[in-house]
C-alpha cells in the first residue's frame, strides 16, 4: 500500500470523507447567495481591505497549518502561531484538524482531517496491506503486523484490534503528525508468550530509508541508565523526513498511566530495536515483562511521526534525567509540566517550547504574548510559574543537558484546579523582548522555558495544555532606499574617485522607497547631506519629502546657497512610516563644478581646415582636442549634412581632459562644417566650436574594374589583373557582353590583396546564380582563417548578404546585412556591398536599392590575404564555391552613396535596336543580337522623307503590327525605350507606338491617349488593367516627327517620359512587373485583345536595360 493514490481503492481524501460522513456537495444557484468579497491574498491587499473595512483581514498567502497573520486597520499586522496543526488545507479552504478515525467505503481507515496523509488497515489477513503509513509530499513510512488482523474497533483517535495474540491487543492511536502503535499485554499470562521476546514488524517505505538512530530512543530510564536507540526515516540526500522510536515499554502504575503512554511516576523499561531488510523489529525487556510486581496492562510502543514541523516541544523531568522527550506527545508528556509534584515519587519538571518566528525577523514587534492554558494546578494559591527566554532545543535536550536561561520575560500563578478552585486557566504571558530580540538578530525562532519559581514548592505545580499559541503583533520597518541617485536618476550613487559632478548648487537628491508589509504611505523620507568626503565631513542639510506612496522615488531638492563650488559633499537617506525608520542608506558623494570648459579645437589630415580634399563616401578622421580644458569628459559633434548644428552624438574622450577621435564618410559634396563642443564631468558644455569641412567634388573611380568581357584585365588603369584557379569559363555570356562562369566546385579567379579591411570599401557585381539552398560568396578577401568580408547568399536566411566575420577565427561570430527577399535563380542581380569604418555599418544594395543595414561591431579587422571572385574561406578552408556567372565587378577604397549604387545598377545597355531602315521587305533587323522582327497585317515601309514602318491604324485581324523577339531586359526592372513616331491624325482612339507582348496585358506602353491629346509612358500593375499614366506637358502634335523616350527607374521606383530630348512627364511611386512576351511596334495588348493600332510611322525603336541619362535622351536626337 502506497500513499498518494497509488492503490486502486485509494481516492482523493475531500472524496473519501465527503463519502464517510455522509453529506454531498451540490452548485448553488447564481442567484441563491451574494459572492463573498475574495480574500486578500497579500499583505498589502490584506492592509487596504483592514483600513477600509476598519477590522482586522486575513493575509490568505501567509495562512497555514499552525499560523494566521492578519492585517489591522492601523497599518500593523498580528501572527497567531499555534504550537501543534490545527488547521488542515482543503481546496481552496481550510478546516479544523480533526483525528477522529473514519472507516472508508472502499476499505481503509484515515482520521477526518490531519496535515499528514495517516491511513490504517482495517483488518484482514496477512500481507493485504500494511497496518498504519503515514505520508507527506509523496513520501512515506509505516509498519506492518506479520499475521492476520481481526476489525478494529474505532473509538476518536485510536482504533484497536483486539486479541492478535491470545491476551494481547493492537491499538493504533493517530496523532497530528503520525501515529503510535501499542502492543496492550493485558495478563501476566499473556506476557509469557513466546511471541513477545522478538516482535517484527513488516517496514513500508517509500522514497525513504529506515536506520537506528543511535541513542536517540525515547526510553525513560527510571532506575538505572540505559542506553536507548530511536528510529530515522531519511531521504536520498540524507535529510530527515520522519522521526520514529521502538524504544519503551511501560506498565500501569501511577495515576496516568496507559495506551497513551506512561504516567509521571509509571514504571518503565528500553526496548531493543532492529531494522533489517524491510522489517523492524523491538525486543522487549523480558525481565521487566516476569516482574512479580509488574502492573498489567504492560504496553510496547512503536512510533512514526512527521519531523518537518518548525515548532517544538520538550518535558525534562528529574525523574528521567537523561530522557529525549523532543517533541513526545506519548502518555504524560502530551501536556506541559512546571514545577515539583508527589506521583509515587518525587519528580521536578520543567517545559521548552521553540516558536517558528521566521516571518518576523528584522521587524518591530510592537506587543508579543504566548498564549497558555493552566490545565492544572496542585493547589489554589501556589507560587509562581516562570516564563524565560532559552537557548533552541533539539533532540539531545534532556534534564541534564538544558538550553541556557537566558532572560526571565514573565509569570503567571493562575490556578485551575478542578476539585477545588476550577478556572478557564488562562494565563497570557509577555513575550515581547525575546521575540523583538530574535527579530533583531535574524532568528527564524524563538524558545521559551516554563519553571517554577521556587521548584522545592509543591504548590507551584502547575500543567499546561500542550499546545499555546504565541501572538506577535508586529509592523515591518520601510526597506531601506534603493536605486540612489542625482538628478533624476542620471547620475548613480558613488563614493570616492568615481564621484559624480554636478553643475548646480542645488542638486536633486532621490532614492526609491517602499514598506514590505503594504502599498501604505511613507511618511516621512529624510536626506542627510555633508560637507566633505565620508571619511571627513560635517551635516550642511537635512531635507525631506512627505507621504511618498509605497515603491515610488522619493526626491528633494538641495536648498540654495548651501553648496559651494568645487567641493565635494556626501548624502544618505532613510524612509518612516510614522512609527518606524529603515536604516540609512547611500554615502554617495558628489563634487560641485558649475564652470564650463573651454570650446575645444579640431585638427584633421584628411580634411584640412576649409582646404578642398577628400570627397564622396571617403571617409576621414578628425582629432577633437580640449584645447588646454583639464576636465573635459566627452565631446558632442554632428556635421551639416545630419542636418543639425546642436551636436549630440558622444565620443568620449582618452581620459578626463583628453582628446577624442572621430570617423566621418561624407556623403555630400562642397562645404560642410563639423561642430564640436566639450563636456566635463558635471555636464557643463562649452560654447560650439565650427570648424570647416570642403569636401573635394568628384568622386574617385573603382581601384579595381574587370568587365570579364572575354578577358581578366583591369579597366580602371591600376593594372590589377586577376588569374584563374581551376578551369572557369572565361568566354560564358555577361550582363552586358562576357562574364564569367563557375561551376560552384572549385573554379575562381583572385588578385593579390586590394582591400584595407580595417577602412571603408566597396565592392558591386553582376551575378546570376544557377542554383539555391546553399551558402555561396562571389566576391571575398581572405584573412588567415576566414575571409574579411563576404558578398554572397546566406544559406541560413535564404537572402542575399554581404557579411563581415567578428575576428580571424572560425569561432567568431558575423553580421550580417541582408537583402528583403530570396535570390532568385538564373536572373541577373546587381549587388553592392559597402562597409563605412566610421560607423561601422554593413549595407547591401540589389538592384540599385538600399535593402540591408546592420552594425558590425567586431568587423574592421585586416584580412590581408588574395581578392577572390567565385569562394570564400572559413576555418581556414576554401569554401562557399559559387555557382553561376559573374560580370562587371568594380572595387573601391571608399563608401558607394545609395545614388551611386543606383547608378551602378542603372547603368544603360542596348538590348535591341531596330532602325527600321530596310525599306522594302517584310522584315528588319535588329542592330544589336542581329534577330529579325517580322511585319503583319497593314504595316509596310515608308521611304519618304525617312525610311520607317508605317501602320494603318485598323483593329481586326489585319491590324497592323511589327513583331520582334523578346529582348534580354527585364521590365520589374530599370528600363529605357525610345522610338521617334508621327501621327496621321489626332483622333478619338489611344496609339501604341512599342509595347511588350503578353497573353493579356502588356508591362508598359509608348503611346498617344486621345482623351487627353498628350503622349503617354503607361506603366501596367502586375497584369491586372491598373496601373500609372506619365503624360507628357506638351500636347501631342499629328504630320510631325517626335522622339518619345519612356524611363522605369526601379531604384527610385519612378516612371519618367520624355517628348524630343526633354523631361516632359514624371510618375513615382511605381511598381513594374514582367513578363516575357515578344516586342510589339505598332500595337499592344491589353484584356487579352489587340489593341491601340498606330496610324503612322514608327522609326528608330529602342531598347535598353537601365536607365539612359538625361544627356543620352538628348544624343538620340541625332537621327540619321
Amino acid at each position: 500500500m502506497a500513499l498518494g493514490g497509488s492503490r486502486a481503492r485509494r481516492r482523493g481524501l475531500g472524496v473519501v470523507l465527503a463519502a464517510v460522513l455522509g453529506f454531498s456537495v451540490t452548485a448553488a444557484p447564481a442567484s441563491a447567495f451574494a459572492a463573498p468579497d475574495p480574500v486578500p491574498t497579500d499583505e498589502a491587499a490584506a492592509s487596504a481591505a483592514a483600513r477600509a473595512q476598519g477590522r482586522p483581514v486575513l493575509v490568505e498567502s501567509l495562512t497555514s497549518e499552525v499560523s494566521e497573520v492578519r492585517a489591522n486597520p492601523d497599518g500593523s499586522f498580528t501572527m497567531t502561531q499555534s504550537l501543534e496543526p490545527e488547521r488542515v488545507r482543503r481546496g481552496s479552504g481550510w478546516v479544523p484538524v480533526d483525528l477522529t478515525l473514519v472507516q472508508r467505503p472502499e476499505g481503509g481507515i484515515v482520521p477526518v482531517a490531519t496535515p499528514v496523509d495517516v491511513e490504517l488497515s482495517d483488518g484482514g489477513s496477512v500481507g493485504r496491506e500494511p497496518l498504519a503509513v503515514v505520508g507527506k509530499d509523496g513520501r512515506e513510512v509505516g509498519l506492518d503486523w506479520q499475521g492476520d488482523l481481526p476489525r478494529p474497533v474505532l473509538s476518536g483517535d485510536t482504533a484497536t484490534y483486539p486479541e492478535v495474540y491470545p491476551g494481547v491487543d493492537l491499538a493504533v492511536r493517530v496523532t497530528a503528525r503520525g501515529f503510535s502503535q501499542v502492543l496492550v499485554v493485558k495478563t501476566p499470562e499473556a506476557a509469557k508468550n513466546p511471541a513477545l521476546r522478538k516482535v517484527t514488524f513488516g517496514s513500508h517505505a517509500k522514497g525513504v530509508e529506515v536506520v537506528v538512530a543511535p541513542g536517540q530512543g525515547k526510553a525513560q530510564a527510571r532506575v538505572a541508565a540505559t542506553r536507548a536507540d530511536g528510529l530515522r526515516v531519511t531521504d536520498p540526500k540524507g535529510e530527515l523526513v520522519f522521526g520514529g522510536d521502538a524504544s519503551r515499554m511501560w506498565d500501569s502504575t501511577g495515576t496516568r498511566s496507559g495506551a497513551a503512554g506512561p504516567g509521571d511516576a509509571g514504571r518503565e523499561a528500553a526496548m531493543g530495536v532492529e531494522v533489517g531488510d524491510g522489517t523492524v523489529a523491538v525486543v522487549p525487556d523480558a525481565d521487566f515483562l516476569a516482574s512479580a510486581d509488574r502492573k498489567f496492562p504492560v504496553y510496547i510502543d512503536p512510533e512514526y511521526w512527521w519531523a518537518g514541523n518548525r515548532n517544538h516541544h520538550a518535558v525534562v523531568q528529574t525523574i528521567a534525567p537523561d530522557a529525549h522527550n523532543y517533541d513526545s506527545t506519548a502518555g504524560v508528556l502530551n501536556d506541559l509540566k512546571a514545577g515539583r509534584v508527589l506521583d509515587g515519587q518525587w519528580l521536578t519538571s520543567r517545559s521548552f517550547i521553540e516558536m517558528d518566528t521566521w516571518g518576523v525577523r528584522y521587524k518591530q514587534v510592537i506587543r508579543s504574548q504566548l498564549r497558555t492554558r493552566v490545565a492544572h494546578s496542585y493547589s489554589c494559591g501556589g507560587g509562581a510559574t516562570e516564563l524565560w527566554w532559552t537557548d533552541r532545543i533539539s533532540w539531545h535536550t534532556t534534564w541534564n543537558a538544558q538550553p541556557w536561561w537566558k532572560q526571565l520575560l514573565d509569570s503567571t500563578s493562575v490556578s485551575n484546579n478542578a476539585r477545588h478552585c476550577p478556572s478557564g486557566g488562562g494565563a497570557d504571558l509577555d513575550v515581547t523582548a525575546a521575540v523583538q530580540g530574535a527579530s533583531n538578530a535574524g532568528d527564524g525562532s524563538v524558545t521559551f522555558g516554563l519553571r517554577a519559581r521556587d521548584e522545592n514548592d509543591q504548590d507551584s505545580w502547575r500543567r499546561f495544555d500542550l499546545n499555546p499559541t504565541l501572538e506577535v503583533v508586529y509592523n515591518s520597518y520601510p526597506n531601506s532606499p534603493v536605486e540612489l541617485g542625482m538628478e533624476g536618476g542620471l547620475l548613480p550613487c558613488v563614493y570616492g574617485d568615481g564621484r559624480p559632478y554636478v553643475a548646480t548648487t542645488t542638486p536633486r537628491l532621490r532614492g526609491r522607497v517602499s514598506d514590505p508589509d503594504s502599498d501604505a504611505i511613507l511618511t516621512d523620507v529624510g536626506f542627510a547631506v555633508h560637507r566633505g568626503p565620508i571619511t571627513n565631513s560635517y551635516w550642511v542639510a537635512g531635507p525631506v519629502a512627505y507621504n511618498i506612496p509605497s515603491g515610488s522615488f522619493a526626491e528633494v531638492t538641495v536648498p540654495a546657497e548651501v553648496l559651494l563650488e568645487g567641493e565635494v559633499y556626501n548624502w544618505s537617506m532613510y524612509a518612516g512610516d510614522g512609527n518606524v525608520r529603515s536604516n540609512w542608506a547611500g554615502n554617495c558623494e558628489f563634487k560641485v563644478d558649475t564652470t564650463p570648459p573651454v570650446a575645444p579645437a579640431v585638427e584633421s589630415a584628411s580634411y584640412p581646415y576649409d582646404q578642398p580634399a577628400g570627397g564622396l563616401g571617403r571617409t576621414g578622421q578628425f582629432e577633437l582636442k580640449p584645447n588646454g580644458a583639464d576636465d573635459v569628459q566627452y565631446y558632442l559633434y554632428s556635421f551639416t549634412e545630419q542636418q543639425n548644428d546642436d551636436p549630440q552624438t558622444r565620443v568620449n574622450a582618452n581620459g578626463v581632459g583628453g582628446s577624442a577621435l572621430i570617423q566621418w564618410t561624407p556623403s555630400l559634396e562642397g562645404p560642410q562644417t563639423l561642430f564640436v563642443r566639450s563636456v566635463d564631468r558635471a555636464g557643463n558644455r562649452s560654447e560650439i566650436y565650427r570648424y570647416k569641412v570642403f569636401v573635394q567634388a568628384g568622386a574617385s573611380g573603382p581601384i579595381a574594374h574587370w568587365k570579364l568581357d572575354g578577358n581578366l584585365s583591369d579597366a580602371s588603369g591600376n593594372n590589377r589583373p586577376l588569374h584563374v584557379f581551376n578551369q572557369p569559363d572565361l568566354t560564358a555570356p555577361g550582363y552586358h557582353m562576357g562574364g564569367v562562369s563557375f561551376d560552384g566546385v572549385d573554379d575562381r579567379i583572385f588578385s593579390g590583396k586590394l582591400i584595407d579591411t580595417t577602412k571603408s570599401f566597396s565592392v558591386s557585381a553582376w551575378v546570376k546564380l544557377t542554383e539555391r539552398g546553399r551558402w555561396v560568396t562571389m566576391v571575398s578577401q581572405d584573412g588567415a582563417q576566414v575571409s574579411g568580408f563576404f558578398l554572397g547568399v546566406s544559406a541560413s536566411d535564404d537572402r542575399w548578404s554581404m557579411t563581415m566575420a567578428s575576428s580571424d577565427s572560425g569561432q567568431a561570430g558575423v553580421y550580417r546585412a541582408l537583402s528583403h527577399n530570396p535570390p532568385v535563380a538564373n536572373e541577373w542581380t546587381h549587388l553592392v556591398g559597402t562597409f563605412d569604418s566610421a560607423t561601422k555599418q554593413l549595407t547591401l544594395h540589389v538592384n540599385g536599392v538600399r535593402e540591408g543595414v546592420t552594425t558590425a561591431h567586431g568587423g574592421g579587422w585586416l584580412a590581408d590575404g588574395n581578392f577572390l571572385v567565385g569562394r570564400a574561406k572559413w576555418n581556414g578552408q576554401p569554401t562557399d564555391f559559387f555557382p553561376g556567372a559573374v560580370d562587371e565587378v568594380r572595387v573601391y577604397d571608399r563608401v558607394l552613396q545609395p545614388a551611386e549604387a543606383a547608378e551602378l545598377a542603372n547603368q544603360a545597355y542596348p538590348r535591341a535596336h531596330y532602325a527600321l531602315d530596310e525599306g522594302s521587305g517584310t522584315t528588319t533587323k535588329d542592330v544589336v543580337t542581329g534577330a529579325d522582327a517580322t511585319f503583319s497585317g497593314n504595316s509596310s515601309w515608308s521611304v519618304e522623307e525617312f525610311t520607317a514602318a508605317r501602320f494603318a491604324g485598323n483593329a481586326g485581324p489585319t491590324i497592323g503590327t511589327v513583331r520582334a523577339p523578346r529582348p534580354n531586359f527585364r521590365t520589374d526592372r530599370s528600363y529605357t525605350v525610345s522610338a521617334w513616331v508621327r501621327l496621321d491624325r489626332l483622333d478619338e482612339y489611344a496609339r501604341t507606338a512599342v509595347s511588350p507582348g503578353s497573353t493579356d496585358f502588356a508591362p508598359f506602353l509608348l503611346q498617344y491617349r486621345p482623351e487627353h491629346r498628350k503622349w503617354n509612358l503607361m506603366v501596367l500593375c502586375d497584369n491586372r488593367p491598373c496601373g500609372w499614366n506619365v503624360l507628357s506637358v506638351d500636347d501631342a502634335v499629328a504630320n510631325e516627327w517626335v522622339l518619345l523616350t519612356g524611363v522605369y527607374d526601379y531604384a527610385a521606383k519612378e516612371a519618367r517620359l520624355y517628348v524630343n530630348g526633354r523631361l516632359s512627364g514624371r510618375q513615382t511611386g511605381v511598381k513594374g512587373w514582367n513578363n516575357d512576351g515578344e516586342l510589339l511596334i505598332g500595337r499592344t495588348r491589353f484584356s487579352s485583345k489587340d489593341v491601340d493600332p498606330w496610324r503612322g510611322e514608327i522609326d528608330d525603336v529602342r531598347i535598353y536595360s537601365g536607365v539612359l541619362s538625361d544627356e543620352e535622351i538628348g544624343r538620340l536626337l541625332v537621327r540619321a
